[in-house]
C-alpha cells in the first residue's frame, strides 16, 4: 500500500473518530432525563451542555437503532477497505453531465415535505413569542409591521399577515410561519441542488449527495420546520450567496448576482453583513482574472484597460448594495419606521444597546458572560453541538492535514479560480466566526441559538469544498463523509422531535 492511500486512511480515520466521539457524548449525556423547563437551573447538566441535550428527547428504541447502525457503518467501511480484493480501475467514471441526480430530488421533496409536517410546537426561542404575538396585534396602530432588526423578513410577515388576515381566525402569526418558513426552506434546498451540481462538475471525484448530506442534516433546517423568527429566509439567502458567489470564482456568473443576493439577504438580516469582506474578495478576484487578460494588450490600451476594469467591478459591487439599501430605507420610511426608531428602539444591540461580549465585567442583566471566560467558550461549543456537530472538528482536522498531505492534482489546470473559491468560502467562516464570537447574546446562547446557527452555512460549504480536495477519490470521500452525515443527522433529527413536542411557558 503507498504512503498517498495511508495518508487518505489516516484522513478518514480521523473523521470516523469524530462521528463516534459525537455518538460517544450522546451516549453519555443520555444518562440524564429530558427537561422541561424554559431555563434550566444553573449548574444543572442541561444548562452546561445544552447543545447536546436533544438527544436526551430521542426515543429509546431509535436511538439505540441508530447508535448501533452508525457503529455497524463505521465497521463495514473499513472492512471494505481492508479486506483483500482483486485490483480494479479508477473508482468514478468521468462525469460530463450538469444535471441533477433523481435520488437527490427525491431526497429534497420529502425533506419539503416534512418541512410542513411536523411544525415546531412552541415559541420557546430567542423572540419567537414577542414576535408570533406582534405580527397579528388586534391594535393595528401597536401592530408589528417594520423592524429595523430585519426589515425585509418582517415587512414580509407583515403583508402576508394583512393578506390572510380577513380570512383566517387565528389567535397569533404562528400558523403564518408554518408556511413561510417551508417556503424559505424551499429557496434553501434548491441552493443545495445548485450547489451540489455545481461542485460536482467542479470537481469530479466528489459524490454530490455528500454536499447535500452535509448542508441538508444541520440542524440549520429547524428554522424551515414552521420557526417563528426572523432568520429562515436569512438563512437560505446565504446560501444562495456562496453558490452565486463560487460560481463567480470559476469566472462562471458576474459579480453583481452574487452582490445582489448579498444586498437582499442583508435587508433580511442586517447581522448577515458579515460577509461582505467575503464579496470583497471575489472582486478582486475578479480585478485579478481581467488585468491577466488586459496583459496582452499593448501598454497604453493595458492602463486604459485596467482602469476599465476596476471602475466595473466597483460598479457591480457598488449599484446592487446602494439599491437594495435605498429600497429598504424608502420602505421603513414609507411604514412611518425611519431612521429614528433605528437609532432608538430597534437599535443594533438588544435591550442594554450593547453590541458585543465584555473584555472583563458584565454590567448589565443582558450579559451573561465575558469575552476569555470558560461559561463563552463552552456556549460557543454548545452552540457547535447543537447546529453542526460534526463539521467545525472535521474542518479542522482537513486543515492541520494540509501540512502532510498531497494537493489534488485536478486542481492544477484552473489554479486561480480554484484559490479563488477558497480564498471567499474562507472569508465568510472566518468572519462569521468572528461574529459569533464576538456578540452578546441577550438572552443567553441557548434561547439566542437562531442568530448564531447561521454561520454553520459557510462553515459547512467550506468544508464541502475541502473535503474532495484533501480525500482525493470518491472512494475515500464516501468513505469519510457516510458517518460524518449519518451522526449529525440523527442529532438534528433529535433536536427537531424535541422542537415538536408541546411545551408551555410557566
Amino acid at each position: 500500500m503507498s504512503a498517498a492511500h495511508n495518508r487518505q486512511r489516516l484522513l478518514v480515520a480521523g473523521l470516523h473518530a469524530i462521528s463516534l466521539a459525537l455518538l460517544a457524548l450522546q451516549i453519555y449525556v443520555r444518562r440524564f432525563p429530558p427537561t422541561a423547563t424554559a431555563i434550566p437551573e444553573a449548574g444543572s447538566p442541561e444548562a452546561r451542555w445544552w447543545g447536546l441535550w436533544p438527544i436526551t428527547y430521542a426515543p429509546p428504541e431509535l436511538f439505540a437503532l441508530g447508535a448501533g447502525a452508525l457503529a455497524l457503518l463505521v465497521a463495514a467501511l473499513w472492512l471494505r477497505e481492508l479486506w483483500p480484493r482483486p485490483a480494479r480501475g479508477p473508482d468514478h467514471a468521468p462525469h460530463d453531465e450538469r444535471g441533477i441526480s433523481p435520488w437527490l430530488l427525491g431526497l429534497a421533496a420529502l425533506l419539503l415535505a416534512a418541512f410542513f409536517a411536523f411544525p415546531i410546537a412552541h415559541t420557546r426561542w430567542g423572540d419567537a413569542y414577542i414576535i408570533a404575538k406582534s405580527l397579528a396585534w388586534p391594535d393595528a396602530a401597536a401592530r408589528l409591521t417594520h423592524s429595523w432588526q430585519a426589515p425585509l423578513d418582517v415587512w414580509l410577515h407583515s403583508r402576508a399577515w394583512l393578506l390572510v388576515q380577513p380570512y383566517v381566525e387565528w389567535d397569533d402569526a404562528m400558523p403564518l410561519y408554518r408556511w413561510l418558513s417551508p417556503a424559505a426552506g424551499a429557496l434553501y434546498l434548491a441552493a443545495i441542488l445548485l450547489l451540489s451540481r455545481d461542485l460536482r462538475c467542479a470537481v469530479p471525484s466528489t459524490p454530490p449527495w455528500i454536499s447535500f448530506g452535509l448542508l441538508a442534516s444541520l440542524g440549520v433546517i429547524q428554522l424551515f420546520f414552521g420557526y417563528v423568527e426572523n432568520y429562515s429566509f436569512a438563512a437560505a439567502g446565504i446560501l444562495v450567496y456562496l453558490w452565486l458567489g463560487l460560481a463567480v470564482a470559476r469566472g462562471e456568473r458576474p459579480l453583481w448576482q452574487a452582490a445582489t443576493a448579498l444586498a437582499l439577504t442583508n435587508a433580511t438580516h442586517p447581522s448577515t453583513v458579515v460577509l461582505a469582506p467575503s464579496l470583497l474578495v471575489l472582486a478582486w478576484a475578479e480585478i485579478r482574472r481581467a488585468q491577466a487578460q488586459a496583459a496582452i494588450l499593448q501598454q497604453n490600451e493595458g492602463n486604459k484597460a485596467r482602469r476599465r476594469i476596476v471602475l466595473q467591478v466597483i460598479v457591480q459591487l457598488a449599484a446592487p448594495m446602494l439599491t437594495v439599501a435605498a429600497l429598504t430605507w424608502l420602505m421603513m420610511e414609507a411604514g412611518g419606521h425611519g431612521v429614528h426608531a433605528l437609532l432608538t428602539t430597534d437599535r443594533p444591540g438588544g435591550g442594554d444597546a450593547r453590541w458585543l461580549t465584555p473584555l472583563w465585567k458584565t454590567e448589565t442583566q443582558w450579559e451573561h458572560y465575558t469575552l476569555f471566560s470558560w461559561p463563552h467558550l463552552r456556549d460557543f461549543l454548545n452552540e457547535q453541538l447543537l447546529v453542526a456537530p460534526v463539521v467545525l472538528p472535521s474542518l479542522l482536522w482537513l486543515l492541520a492535514a494540509r501540512m502532510w498531505t498531497v494537493t489534488d492534482a485536478q486542481d492544477a489546470p484552473d489554479a486561480p479560480a480554484q484559490h479563488a473559491a477558497g480564498r471567499f468560502l474562507l472569508a465568510a467562516w472566518l468572519f462569521y466566526l468572528l461574529f459569533v464570537w464576538l456578540w452578546n447574546p441577550d438572552y443567553g446562547g441557548q434561547r439566542d441559538w437562531d442568530l448564531f446557527s447561521l454561520m454553520a452555512v459557510p462553515q459547512t460549504v467550506f468544508l464541502v469544498y475541502l473535503l474532495p480536495r484533501r480525500l482525493i477519490s470518491s472512494r475515500y470521500a464516501t468513505m469519510g463523509a457516510l458517518p460524518l452525515i449519518a451522526a449529525q443527522a440523527m442529532h438534528t433529527a433529535a433536536w427537531i422531535y424535541q422542537n415538536t413536542l408541546p411545551w408551555q411557558w410557566p
